[in-house]
């Protein structure tokens, strides 16, 4: 594969930092954006407690940018992308980044724990971001590689930093829990971002996180090699301002030197855009293969490699959070969530028309199957909003005027917080989205109602439906010959129910129902040795099928002979031996008995066979014997089913 970079390297001369280091073209001109703090401090001049900062960071023009190889573009994703565990994969837009190429699980998202990913809406404001989004501009017009506007204005957001603050000293200290990741090309090439922490000591500044990813080679696409976490300063800046309403400054970066290890390319420091990030950040970046990307190379990159400014702000503001109870349900049948906000300042939105035109229009709560474009600040119609259940969240006072509760009403405080409970039925949704052809994603949204418009009122939180996972086994107790096997199939899993199939080698043995997510089956007596046995669970519409296998155990019964002379012999008469042989458990014997006379030195004097009849009595024939001491050992040799055992029984002939 052959990706044509603009960052003034060529691939010659990048060797083996191959496509690892083409992410360093989007991220090196990294840099923040702005940061927060929901309750407002005081001015004071002691240190002044932060307990939720908001941090937020577009790190730089090349993150929101297209890529060289065809069909793919740099963006980010809250959260730690899983491994594909291969290099040269990219997220499928098909599924919306949930998976790779090769079918590993990916998991894209715009939220995750305290990080959102944002975009950038026509309007101008910001909102989660969706998957195809973080490709297009505020225009929808696709990102490109090849230039320098055509960025998709997505910013990474983390929420409730913590630390202290010393304006007066020009002192800050706040750190973030939250992950991240950054990827380019479609995730050909990615790290992750973890826990982001500022520094600010008498207006200098110090922005650090601890970074990880994975080096891979444009030479070698299945190249795919773990780096381990490393915390690393990722920008520094002088002249920071630390007041008690925010902070602002720049990260350094024009101008900046780097001193590039011997075989690594040269820092090109030329133009008007030439410079880099700390020395440390870049070494970091050389060893995922991607030094070049993150200081001036002399390409026509260089511009989108500068970092960005960075501000603080502190003034109180709610910011509409929507949290759910769970995000995956079964693909038929109606089920319940409970879906909670925050955050939704009712004196943020004012109805537009009837019923509540003029006053505070609360928000629609819905979960339903609406098409990517489904805002209404973009000016999208409510037909493409079809929902298959709803309710709407209005102050108290209002909730009579929209009907009340049978109509759907509940309450949202003048806090701006609500609970709902919804009812997500695939189904349903399906039925209701039947005339919006662009229909495909699946979630709840929020929305204002009456008619306003109120961007931070719109989110989105994607829900999926799969069915349950089950595991069989089978449970087949050890047996003696003679005993009846019985096989139980036990199946595991949310709902599983139906038929179930038990098989010995190739025969059936039986289809039964499960109960209480069991079935037995009878195996009959078996002959002894090992039986193989499989069964399969066909599954419901809900719950995914499964298959088993075991080995059920059948030992030899135990035997035992007892021997009867019923005639002595005599130097002129013959005699008669008769054997009866008995199993446990009761059963038949099959097969001969070998009988053996033998003289008082152990001699043998006659061997002989006797068959068993069926009810396991053998009768031999003795020789005429002169006058001595002798011994008659009856044998029962074992059949395929039943242990050998023997009796010896001595007698003097006269």
């Amino acid at each position: 594969m052959t990706i044509t970079t603009a960052g003034g390297t060529s691939a010659a001369r990048r060797g083996t930092r191959g496509v690892a280091a083409l992410l360093s073209t989007a991220v090196a001109s990294a840099g923040l954006v702005a940061l927060g703090v929901a309750a407002a401090p005081s001015a004071s001049a002691a240190p002044i407690s932060v307990s939720n900062a908001t941090f937020t960071w577009d790190i730089n023009n090349e993150v929101q940018a297209g890529a060289f190889a065809p069909g793919t573009w740099n963006l980010m994703s809250a959260g730690k992308i899983g491994n594909p565990g291969a290099g040269g994969q990219t997220l499928r837009l098909a599924d919306n980044g949930a998976t790779w190429s090769n079918n590993a699980t990916a998991g894209w998202k715009s939220t995750a724990g305290n990080v959102t990913i944002e975009d950038k809406g026509a309007d101008g404001t910001y909102a989660p971001a969706t998957f195809d989004g973080t490709r297009r501009t505020s225009a929808g017009v696709l990102t490109s590689g090849f230039s320098q506007t055509n960025l998709a204005e997505t910013r990474m957001v983390v929420k409730k930093g913590t630390g202290t603050l010393d304006p007066d000293a020009e002192n800050a200290q706040i750190t973030w829990d939250g992950d991240a990741t950054v990827l380019f090309y479609s995730g050909m090439t990615y790290f992750h971002l973890s826990d982001p922490e500022l520094v600010v000591t008498d207006g200098v500044g110090t922005l650090s996180a601890t970074l990880g990813g994975y080096a891979t080679s444009m030479d070698d696409m299945e190249a795919w090699t773990p780096v381990a976490d490393t915390k690393i300063t990722l920008a520094t800046m002088t002249g920071v301002d630390v007041t008690p309403t925010g902070i602002a400054g720049a990260p350094q970066y024009k101008g900046v030197t780097y001193a590039a290890a011997e075989g690594s390319t040269e820092q090109v420091r030329t133009g008007d855009n030439w410079g880099a990030f700390p020395q440390a950040f870049v070494d970091f970046q050389q060893v995922l293969g991607q030094g070049p990307y993150w200081y001036s190379t002399g390409g026509s990159a260089d511009p989108r490699k500068i970092a960005n400014p960075f501000s603080v702000a502190y003034s109180e503001q709610l910011t509409p959070e929507v949290t759910v109870s769970r995000t995956t349900f079964l693909p038929n049948g109606a089920q319940e969530i409970t879906v909670q906000g925050t955050g939704f300042d009712p004196s943020a939105a004012t109805g537009a028309r009837p019923p509540l035109a003029g006053r505070p229009a609360g928000t629609y709560v819905a979960f339903g199957k609406f098409p990517e474009a489904w805002r209404p600040s973009a000016g999208v119609a409510s037909a493409n909003r079809k929902n298959s259940s709803q309710q709407w969240a209005v102050l108290a006072e209002d909730m009579a005027t929209i009907g009340g509760p049978d109509a759907g009403a509940i309450e949202l405080t003048p806090a701006g917080t609500f609970t709902a409970t919804l009812t997500v039925d695939k189904a349903a949704a399906d039925t209701a989205a039947a005339a919006v052809p662009t229909a495909a994603n699946y979630g709840i949204y929020t929305y204002a109602g009456s008619g306003a418009t109120a961007p931070s009122y719109e989110t989105y939180t994607p829900l999926t439906f799969a069915k349950a996972p089950s595991a069989a086994t089978i449970s087949a107790p050890a047996r003696t010959y003679g005993q009846a096997s019985t096989a139980t199939v036990t199946v595991t899993g949310e709902g599983a129910e139906g038929a179930v199939t038990l098989k010995r080698g190739a025969t059936v043995v039986g289809t039964a129902d499960l109960v209480s997510g069991a079935a037995t089956f009878a195996l009959g007596t078996l002959g002894a040795g090992r039986h193989p046995l499989s069964a399969t669970y066909d599954g419901t519409p809900n719950v995914e099928g499964a298959t088993a296998t075991a080995t059920v155990t059948v030992a030899k019964a135990a035997s035992r002979t007892t021997a009867t002379l019923v005639k002595k012999p005599a130097p002129r008469k013959a005699g008669k031996v008769r054997a009866k042989v008995t199993t446990t458990p009761a059963g038949s014997a099959a097969g001969t008995v070998k009988v053996v006379v033998r003289n008082a030195k152990g001699k043998v004097v006659r061997t002989l066979q006797a068959r068993l009849t069926r009810a396991g009595v053998a009768t031999a024939k003795l020789p005429r014997l002169a006058k001595g001491t002798y011994r008659v050992v009856l044998t029962y040799t074992g059949d395929a089913n039943v242990k050998a055992s023997s009796k010896s029984l001595p007698f003097r002939v006269r």
